[in-house]
């Protein structure tokens, strides 16, 4: 019996001994440092752990905290939901408590009284489980689909919902000498793609690995741990595992076809879509592939943009809000005709408060200012002094200059900055629609043909159709066909022709996601009872704009450029590394960093990016290059949804030029200047 055990054990070392997955080395010890951005140190931690509803993994907050790292040992792993383990993914640890100061202040808390004094959230913990930034807890699991819940076996409890909220991927760190830069609302480090290989490997570590099972079942099950209900709960594990294989598989298909987002860079719009059409309402023809990967943008004063997203394409933040959380597993009957179709586990109320923390109180045209989350001030930061003659010189350039016959390189596109006077001009404010009282700003827009960039990200929306069975109401609208003169090379052209499947409609996914989401909130408005004054209320006084084309073609919006510098990689799809390239030829950029390793947190504050390493490239004056690459994702900007084009500052008349060819000093002022803004 004892050989039959370890032949056994060698059969399974021998089976899953490929199955790793890769991993950048654990985060250097650094002082870590919020960023002061106008938030009380309790508002911040809860906008950190607030539950949006979600069920990110699809597995409850027990199972997960139970699980182990997909280490392959069989004496016992660390637990995968370790803090340190998940920070290699690009996650950011955050305390359990702000009470105990010495703990808050490892994290980088600091006092901040003067935001502290009337804030709602202030006394509380809202990390008592000890998860990483982005990580809620929320309420009991409950289907609505289905009306079932998630049984512990034997304990008498339910098991509770886990999911990421928007803080997960809008929350920035850079790391630059001996401090670890934090700051809300930036572009997450994160890869979801590594934490769904690392659940995959050990749920399968779970089931295969001698004795790694006993283990989860004695820390799901506590003192209910006996035979019987350790075998009710392999009952579920083992269903659970059979219902993850098949939609990883068709996960897998769908990333296969398509491209790798790897780390800062997510296919948000398309994996919200196949959330919602595809596993919720149970189609698996509605999947899509991987196609326009974005890099998590960055959310301050975003609030009061009149339009969102990268393709301008969401008007009402309660939409934008309650998508974001039905794409991260927010639970709706999509699939249940025969019961309330569009009941939800959405916490609306939660969400529209999240808005206002980013919003502030007053609308900035009454308080000569944007309120709520600021973006992170360069001189306050740990950082190299400004240059102020070159910022003076760059403002010139990024403004224009009338008295030196200088036209502005920037404002034209992205507006004046935020903290100007000129913002507030009412040319830069779009009026209120009928009933509606509220003006927002107007950014700019521009078409995918005049502005170079990849395509695949606007026109995926305008391209993309669902099909949906007819209780879902959709309007069947749809995107007519551009000229050859509006399509880009690799842009494709919008689907129209495809047949529904009997009782079903074919509609556009843009248009589709915002009658589908915008039906899950009114349903919810009317199970609480809200009256139309609470609804234009949580609603932030705005319609349920969609659109998937602006003046008939697919567009990218320009949005002000407070704060840019701590965003880095650039364009849309993060695919040019620094400021000093996002201002060059085409050329220079190809030569530089055509495929280059996304992943580090190491900040460059000459060039304003992290410091990569490039495959078969060149390396800027001075640059430093990455010394190891292990675990980081190498983003090829050959590959369709990943191209490093346009924007370009060139004296070649091509698409997507933005002015001429600028000289390094131009530059370097250009930049100074976004540092300080």
């Amino acid at each position: 019996m004892i050989r039959s055990r370890h032949l056994f054990s060698l059969l399974i070392f021998g089976t899953l001994a490929g199955c790793t997955v890769e991993l950048p080395n654990p985060p250097a010890q650094r002082e870590n440092h919020w960023a002061d951005q106008g938030w009380s140190n309790a508002e911040r931690q809860w906008y950190h752990h607030a539950s949006q509803g979600t069920n990110t993994f699809g597995l409850p907050y027990e199972w997960f905290k139970a699980l182990e790292q997909p280490e392959l040992s069989l004496s016992e792993a660390g637990l995968f939901s370790d803090q340190n383990y998940l920070s290699r993914m690009g996650f950011i640890p955050s305390p359990v408590s702000l009470d105990d100061k010495a703990q808050a202040t490892q994290y980088g808390y600091r006092d901040n009284t003067e935001y502290s004094k009337s804030s709602p959230y202030a006394g509380k913990s809202y990390n008592k489980v000890g998860l990483p930034v982005g990580f809620a807890v929320g309420d009991e699991w409950l289907d609505p689909a289905s009306g079932q819940r998630w049984h512990l076996p034997g304990t008498g409890k339910n098991a509770h919902s886990l999911g990421l909220t928007c803080a997960a991927c809008h929350t920035g760190q850079l790391e630059y000498g001996n401090h670890r830069i934090l700051i809300d609302g930036g572009q997450a480090m994160i890869s979801l793609d590594k934490i769904r290989e690392a659940l995959k490997i050990s749920l399968a570590y779970t089931k295969f690995l001698p004795g790694r099972f006993d283990r989860f079942a004695k820390r799901v099950l506590g003192d209910a741990d006996t035979p019987q209900n350790r075998s009710l709960l392999k009952g579920q594990f083992d269903s659970f595992l059979d219902a993850a294989k098949e939609e990883g598989d068709l996960e897998a298909e769908m990333v296969k076809q398509g491209v790798t987002e790897g780390f800062t860079r997510l296919d948000a719009l398309n994996r919200i879509g196949n959330e919602v059409f595809a596993n919720q309402m149970k189609i698996k023809g509605n999947m899509h592939p991987i196609a326009g990967p974005v890099s998590f943008p960055f959310i301050w004063n975003a609030p009061w943009f009149d339009w969102v997203q990268y393709n301008s394409s969401i008007q009402q933040p309660m939409v934008r809000n309650a998508g974001e959380a039905m794409g991260v597993k927010a639970m709706v009957n999509l699939s249940e005709p025969q019961k309330p179709i569009f009941s939800s586990n959405l916490p609306l109320q939660t969400l529209h408060e999240m808005e206002i923390l980013l919003a502030g109180s007053k609308h900035p045209l009454e308080a000569k200012q944007f309120g709520g989350l600021r973006s992170p001030e360069w001189k306050t930061l740990p950082l190299p002094p400004l240059n102020e003659a070159l910022v003076a010189k760059g403002r010139d350039l990024y403004l224009g200059n009338p008295d030196k016959g200088q036209k502005p390189l920037c404002a034209g596109c992205h507006l004046p900055p935020i903290n100007s006077i000129e913002i507030f001009d009412a040319s830069h404010w779009r009026e209120p629609g009928p009933g509606f009282s509220e003006k927002y700003l107007a950014l700019k827009t521009v078409s995918v043909k005049d502005i170079g960039t990849d395509c695949k990200t606007a026109f995926g929306m305008a391209h993309r159709t669902v099909d949906t069975p007819d209780y879902i109401h959709n309007s069947g609208a749809l995107v007519p066909p551009f000229t050859p003169q509006q399509t880009p090379e690799d842009c494709p052209q919008p689907l129209s022709g495809a047949t529904p499947a009997s009782g079903h409609k074919i509609t556009n996914f843009g248009v589709a996601l915002g009658e589908v989401v915008y039906s899950t909130i009114e349903t919810w408005y009317d199970v609480h009872n809200k009256t139309d004054a609470e609804r234009l209320v949580l609603d932030s006084n705005r319609p349920n704009g969609i659109r998937a084309v602006i003046d008939g073609v697919p567009a990218y919006k320009a949005r002000p450029l407070n704060g840019v510098w701590s965003t880095p990689p650039y364009l849309h799809n993060g695919s040019v590394p620094n400021l000093y390239l996002l201002l060059s030829t085409q050329a220079e950029r190809d030569a530089e960093a055509s495929k280059f390793y996304l992943g580090s947190r190491e900040f460059d504050p000459k060039y304003v990016g992290f410091k990569y390493r490039a495959e078969g490239g060149s390396h800027l004056p001075g640059q430093e290059p990455l010394p190891n690459t292990q675990g980081l994702f190498l983003l090829d900007t050959g590959l369709p949804g990943n191209r490093n084009t346009g924007h370009l500052f060139t004296n070649d008349s091509v698409a997507g030029r933005i002015g001429p060819k600028l000289s390094d000093d131009e530059r370097f002022a250009i930049i100074e200047f976004l540092k300080s803004l």
